[in-house]
């Protein structure tokens, strides 16, 4: 996969270190579509960030499944998970890029929805020029290609097959 260019991971990592200190979140990390993880921020004592990005994918995947059995035309967005001490948010970033935001439990979730999701609202150019610049040098099928793969790969390195 191509590296991404220098200002662009610059400007990203800007809008996430923004996005975390605004929703008061544990982590923030950032993963292409297929679970590839591009940045994290934030405490991860204790978790891997690489599989937490692969699960999130996998996730966001199925849901993305579930909307079109459904009927429902866009089932790219957001998904929350509610637990007993932390709460996960997904948002997906114009179809390239998968926000994933760990919070505690005691943050409030609409306080979290409305700061990520002006977060995705500035990454989603900087996912337009990404993507262009995988076109340009014929990577951009990657991604979706790469998908089972990558998440095979860390399931097997999670539990040990």
């Amino acid at each position: 996969m191509q590296a991404m260019p220098v200002e662009l991971a610059e400007q990203i990592e800007r809008i996430l270190t923004d996005v975390r200190r605004r929703t008061k979140a544990e982590y923030i990390l950032l993963a292409d579509i297929s679970g590839q993880l591009l940045s994290a921020q934030g405490r991860t004592d204790g978790i891997d960030p690489v599989l937490v990005a692969a699960l999130a994918a996998s996730d966001v995947a199925a849901m993305a499944e579930l909307s079109r059995q459904i009927g429902e035309k866009n089932s790219h967005g957001s998904f929350l998970h509610e637990g007993d001490e932390k709460n996960i948010y997904l948002h997906v970033v114009a179809g390239s890029f998968l926000l994933i935001v760990v919070f505690r439990s005691a943050t409030p979730v609409g306080l979290v929805r409305l700061f990520a999701r002006r977060g995705v609202e500035r990454l989603y150019p900087l996912a337009a020029e990404f993507e262009e610049s995988l076109s340009l040098s014929g990577e951009g099928k990657l991604l979706s290609n790469d998908f089972g793969a990558a998440l095979t790969d860390e399931l097997e390195r999670a539990f040990g097959v």
